[in-house]
């Protein structure tokens, strides 16, 4: 059984994360995230993902689906916000004029954390079931420990493109721009997945 988990725990991740590796390109990109902002935040957002999910069935009766969707407004509301910086015209110096205190720190970490969060319908649907199916402490550790690789690689594989010279000016030049957007059509794709999704149970 053993020798079948790693190949199960990655697929399941690659499977859901896909688009992660566009959100975490858009943070990376963006001069007010430092990478370490963005690298704890995706983190925590995954870890806080296999918390729930692990708690296998049980998360159909105490949370129900339409309920988890409504954190799409998160990033809806995440978006709007950096629609009205992309207003003024010195949105750029507004950006690096930010102070660096504690509460913005932990407000960054916070913002990619709940961008991850919410936009996890598919791991906690594919992960639940997992869990279930694997559910002896030594399993669920073991996936665990796969699914934290798996973010270091994807957070190492985002930075690295994002740095790459040639993607590197296209991110810059349009990233502050379809950034917004990319949040508020995730918030949305959230909400109406999860009415669609809750409607089928």
């Amino acid at each position: 059984m053993v020798d079948i988990l790693p190949g199960v725990g990655i697929s399941a991740f690659v499977a859901t994360d896909i688009d992660d590796l566009f959100i975490l390109m858009l943070f990376f990109s963006n001069t007010i995230y430092h990478k370490w902002q963005v690298v704890f935040g995706q983190f925590v957002g995954i870890c806080a993902l296999v918390a729930l999910s692990s708690l296998g069935l049980l998360l159909a009766f105490v949370v129900p689906v339409y309920l988890i969707g409504m954190l799409g407004f998160v990033p809806i509301t995440i978006g709007i916000i950096k629609l009205l910086h992309l207003r003024k015209k010195n949105t750029k110096s507004d950006e690096f004029k930010m102070p660096n205190s504690k509460w913005h720190n932990h407000l960054r970490i916070f913002t990619v954390a709940s961008v991850t969060f919410s936009n996890g319908g598919d791991n906690i649907g594919i992960y639940t079931p997992l869990f279930a199916k694997y559910n002896s402490p030594f399993e669920v550790f073991y996936l665990f420990t796969i699914f934290m690789i798996m973010t270091s690689v994807w957070c190492i594989i985002a930075y690295y493109l994002v740095k790459h010279p040639v993607i590197a000016s296209r991110m810059r030049n349009a990233g502050s721009i379809i950034f917004p957007f990319v949040l508020i059509g995730i918030g949305i794709f959230i909400i109406l997945e999860s009415f669609v999704f809750s409607s089928l149970f």
